[in-house]
C-alpha cells in the first residue's frame, strides 16, 4: 500500500493565529462539551468495540476529491496550525480528505485531564487551485495529521511526524527525509486470504506544556477482526522516538497477527532488483533487514526486489529488536536531487515487554518502480490471541540517520551481487565488512569467510582482502544457486578461531531466475 505524504510547505503561505478556542469558534462548537479522559478509557472503548459486530467505515469525500493525484492532494494544506502562536513546542496541521484518504478520523485534544472533541473546518485549508473551497466537504472531517516542531529550523516549526492512511505513520530525525512507514498493526499480509487493513478511526492530542521535549497522542484502532488502545510518545531529535504502547482485543480468530509493521521501498541497487532501464544507479528507502536476537547474534538481510512474491520467516525468542536500514548515505550512489535515499532513516524496533517466541517476517513483492512500498517486515508471536483475551505490547521506534552502536559489532555494510563473467548460471557475491574496530586491524591478517549454503547451492570459490581506502574487509565469492529453488546463504568473518563480524544472511534466488 502506497502512503503520499506532502512534505513542502511553502515558507509564503501567510499562517494565520488560530488556536484551540479559535477553532472552536468557526466551527460553532462550545469547549463545554468536555469528558474526562484516561489512557483506561481509551481501553474499555476498544474492549467494547471488540464485542459488537465490525461496520464499515463511511466514505466522506466527493467523487472529485478521491480522483485528485498524489501531487494535487499535496498541494492542499492546512495553513492554519493548531497551536500556532501559542509559545508551545509542538504544533499540529491536518490532512484533508481525498485521493485515497476517503475516511475521516475523529481528533481530540486534551487539556487539563478533559477530553475536547476538535471540530472540523474547511476554513483550514489552502486550495492552491486545486480544487475550489466549495469542493471541500463542509461536514467531512480530517483525513490524518501531522506534528511539527523547531527540529531542522529553529525557531521555526517543521514537519516530522505524519499520520495518515489506515493505521500508517512515519517520522524522520534531524535533517533527514520521509522514507520507512511504520504502521499500528498488521493483519494477514501475503496470505492467499488477502490482507486486512487496521485503521486509527479516532486520535486524542495531549496539549503539551511550554518546553515540553515530547508529545503524546492516544489513538482507537479498529478493524473486522481487531480493536486496540494505543499510547504514543514522540520524542523529537537527532534521532526520533516514538514509544508505542497498545492493548489488543480480538473479535474474531486471526490468522496471522502482525506486531509493529514496517513498510519500505526496495527498486533496485549493486545488482539487487530489475532496474528497468532506469539510470541511477540505486533507488531504495531501505538496503538491509537487520536483527538482534537475545543470544547475542546479529543477522543482516539484504533486501531484494524479486520477481515473485518472497516471504521468509526468521524464528527468535525475546528479540532484543529488528528493523529496516539505509547504510549507504553518499549521494553520489544514487543522484536523486528530489528523492534524497541517502538521507531516508532507518527505522528500530526495540521490544520493552517480554515478547516470547515468534519470528520476524520479511515479505518482498516485485516492483518496477520506486512508488510502492515493496518491503514489509513485522513480528509474528508464536501464541495465537483468542477472542476473550487481550495483548499488551510495548516497544520504542526510533528514526535515524546513523548509529555506530546498530549493530554494535562488526557487521556487513554493503552486498553487490552479479553474474559470473567464467561459468555460466553462476554469481558473483562481494559484501563488505566494517565497525567494531575490523578497519584498523593490519591488512596481513589472517581473515576468512565462514560460508553457510542450502541444498543444491555451490560455494566454487571465495577470497577475503582489506580495502585500506575504505577500511573494510571484503569478501568476494563466486556462487552457483541452486537451479530450480531460493535457498538461504550466510557468512561470518572470523581469523585465528575467533568470530569477529555478525552474520551475513541472504535469500539466494534459483538458477533460472538469477542468470
Amino acid at each position: 500500500m502506497f502512503i503520499f505524504v506532502s512534505k513542502n510547505k511553502n515558507p509564503l503561505f501567510s499562517y494565520a493565529v488560530l488556536g484551540l478556542g479559535a477553532i472552536f469558534a468557526l466551527s460553532g462548537v462550545s469547549t463545554a462539551f468536555a469528558d474526562p479522559f484516561s489512557f483506561a478509557n481509551v481501553q474499555k472503548s476498544a474492549q467494547k468495540l471488540s464485542r459488537r459486530a465490525w461496520k464499515p467505515r463511511p466514505i466522506s469525500a466527493g467523487q472529485y476529491l478521491r480522483r485528485l493525484s498524489p501531487q494535487a492532494y499535496g498541494r492542499i494544506l492546512d495553513v492554519h496550525p493548531l497551536w500556532k502562536g501559542q509559545d508551545l513546542p509542538f504544533e499540529v496541521v491536518f490532512y484533508p480528505l481525498g485521493h485515497t484518504f476517503v475516511h475521516p478520523v475523529q481528533m481530540n485534544v486534551i487539556q487539563h485531564g478533559q477530553s475536547f472533541p476538535l471540530p472540523y473546518s474547511a476554513r483550514l485549508f489552502a486550495t492552491h487551485g486545486v480544487v475550489s473551497q466549495s469542493q471541500l466537504p463542509r461536514k467531512g472531517g480530517y483525513a490524518g495529521f501531522s506534528l511539527l516542531y523547531p527540529l531542522d529550523t529553529p525557531p521555526y516549526h517543521n514537519e516530522f511526524v505524519s499520520f495518515l492512511g489506515a493505521s500508517y505513520f512515519r517520522a524522520v530525525g534531524k535533517g533527514a527525509v520521509y522514507g520507512t512507514s511504520a504502521r499500528g498493526l498488521g493483519i494477514d499480509t501475503a496470505l492467499p486470504s488477502g490482507e486486512i487493513f487496521p485503521y486509527f478511526q479516532e486520535f486524542w492530542l495531549q496539549r503539551p506544556k511550554p518546553g515540553a521535549q515530547h508529545m503524546i497522542i492516544y489513538a482507537l484502532l479498529n478493524s473486522p477482526v481487531i480493536t486496540g488502545a494505543y499510547r504514543f510518545t514522540v520524542i523529537p531529535g537527532k534521532s526520533t522516538r516514538i514509544r508505542v504502547r497498545a492493548v489488543l482485543y480480538p473479535r474474531k480468530k486471526i490468522k496471522q497477527l502482525e506486531i509493529a509493521p514496517l513498510s519500505s521501498m526496495y527498486w533496485h541497487g549493486r545488482g539487487r532488483g530489475i532496474r528497468a532501464g532506469d539510470w541511477h544507479p540505486q533507488q531504495h528507502d531501505s538496503s538491509d533487514l537487520i536483527m538482534a536476537a537475545r543470544d547475542g547474534q546479529w543477522i543482516t538481510r539484504p533486501l531484494n526486489n524479486p520477481l515473485h512474491i518472497q516471504v521468509t520467516r526468521y524464528l527468535l525468542n525475546n528479540p532484543i529488536g529488528f528493523g529496516f536500514f539505509q547504510q549507504d548515505r553518499r549521494f553520489s550512489n544514487y543522484e536523486g536531487l528530489i528523492t534524497q535515499y541517502q538521507k531516508r532513516p532507518s527505522v528500530w524496533i526495540h521490544p520493552l515487554n517480554h515478547w516470547g517466541k515468534g519470528q520476524v517476517e520479511l515479505v518482498e513483492l516485485p516492483t518496477n518502480n520506486r512508488n510502492t512500498d515493496n518491503m514489509v517486515t513485522f513480528w509474528v508471536p508464536a501464541k495465537p490471541l483468542r477472542p476473550g483475551e487481550s495483548l499488551r505490547v510495548h516497544y520504542q521506534i526510533r528514526f535515524f540517520r546513523n548509529d555506530k552502536q546498530l549493530p554494535s559489532g562488526g557487521h556487513p555494510v554493503a552486498t553487490f551481487l552479479g553474474n559470473d563473467p567464467h561459468m555460466k548460471g553462476a554469481k558473483t557475491l562481494v559484501v563488505d565488512f566494517a565497525g567494531d574496530g575490523l578497519g584498523h586491524l593490519p591488512a596481513q591478517t589472517p581473515m576468512h569467510a565462514h560460508f553457510t549454503v542450502g541444498a543444491g547451492v555451490h560455494v566454487l570459490h571465495s577470497s577475503v582482502q582489506f580495502n585500506p581506502l575504505k577500511h573494510q574487509w571484503q569478501v568476494n565469492a563466486q556462487i552457483l544457486p541452486a537451479r530450480h529453488h531460493p535457498r538461504n546463504i550466510s557468512l561470518f568473518l572470523a581469523s585465528k578461531g575467533k568470530v569477529l563480524s555478525d552474520t551475513w544472511l541472504y535469500l539466494l534466488p534459483p538458477q533460472k531466475e538469477a542468470a
